[in-house]
């Protein structure tokens, strides 16, 4: 009876301290009382939308911890859901969390950061279908940082390795097209990475899947556009001619796919009064290929050139490739992959 005594004058303390609190420190004190009902009224009367977003963040993790406290375990699992979504990276509050409650938000982001990775990379890749190369940048940050952190949690996806490579790329193009814009002799020397896609066909800068493939002796990563068979047509190599298999076609853009997987994938030497061409001009070259169900590469195109003189030779490498198939379900899949050049 004295237990029960005590531990309903700590409910009537905190209970009375709701009034000479801010309703955030009272919240917190009546959930750490085990008042979790009393907690959540008082996180209810908070306008979420009139704090900043640091306080915004701790009224709804109090209310997924109160939750998750009452066993509602699917709406504190929602709260923490559109916690995650509105900021992937933002640590928990561990001061009050429980080892299950830290779970359940590792949990959660394991679900989601897939999804969020490739809606950044969406975002960025938008941005620079519109030539926006500035806006482009921040998403591609993020979702650098969001694999890492995938990385960390041990999420399991295997479009995520494909993907690390085309954001590293893609923020090589970037940072060096925002340079050469910023600088008018660059510039005048070498087009924007823009200019030189307008020439080379790439009407619709976009993800298919990315791999680092190395131009001896030089090699890198860069990004490239959707391919016309990622989009639901069937790609059209460079002689014209279409595959005469239609079935759908796979890109880094589905989640549940596993990616192709490298067997031989030998590419030709390259001269070295080429390779310091290439980087004087600050080239990306681009080679979309599609992939069939048996690992053998069914079409290759090049979709931005890094040297005219060199794509042939590319061409007749790539067609001789040879991959473990992408697999969805289980079952061999037909897959667009894009490989990425620059010196």
């Amino acid at each position: 009876m004295k237990v029960i005594h005590c531990v309903g004058v700590l409910l009537v303390v905190a209970r009375a301290a709701v009034g000479a609190q801010d309703p955030l420190s009272a919240a917190k004190d009546l959930y750490a009382s085990a008042a979790y009902e009393e907690a959540l009224s008082a996180l209810r009367g908070l306008d979420s939308e009139s704090t900043t977003p640091q306080i915004a963040r701790q009224v709804a993790e109090y209310r997924a911890f109160c939750l998750y406290a009452l066993g509602r375990t699917q709406e504190a699992e929602s709260i923490v859901e559109a916690m995650i979504r509105k900021d992937p990276l933002a640590s928990l509050n561990t001061a009050d969390a429980s080892p299950r409650i830290e779970t359940m938000f590792v949990e959660v982001r394991k679900r989601l950061l897939p999804s969020l990775i490739r809606e950044r990379f969406r975002s960025a890749r938008s941005a620079i279908d519109q030539k926006s190369f500035k806006i482009a940048e921040a998403p591609l940050n993020q979702a650098r940082l969001m694999i890492v952190e995938a990385e960390k949690l041990g999420v399991k996806d295997d479009g995520l390795s494909d993907l690390n490579v085309l954001v590293d790329g893609f923020l090589q193009l970037v940072r060096s097209t925002i340079e050469q814009q910023a600088s008018p002799e660059r510039a005048a020397a070498a087009p924007p990475a823009s200019d030189a896609a307008s020439r080379a066909g790439l009407s619709s800068p976009a993800a298919a899947g990315a791999s680092r493939a190395s131009l001896p002796p030089a090699a890198g990563t860069a990004r490239g556009n959707l391919p016309s068979a990622a989009r639901g047509a069937r790609a059209v190599s460079p002689s014209g001619a279409a595959p005469a298999n239609s079935a759908r076609v796979y890109t880094i853009d589905d989640q549940d796919v596993s990616p192709p997987v490298v067997i031989d994938q030998r590419m030709p030497g390259i001269p070295a009064e080429l390779t310091q061409m290439i980087r004087a001009t600050h080239a990306t070259g681009l080679i979309e290929v599609l992939i069939d169900e048996h690992g053998n590469v069914e079409d290759a195109t090049i979709r931005q050139s890094v040297n005219i003189g060199f794509d042939g030779a590319i061409l007749r490498a790539a067609r001789r490739w040879k991959y473990r198939a992408a697999m969805k379900d289980g079952v061999a899949v037909r897959y667009v992959k894009i490989l990425a050049l620059v010196p």
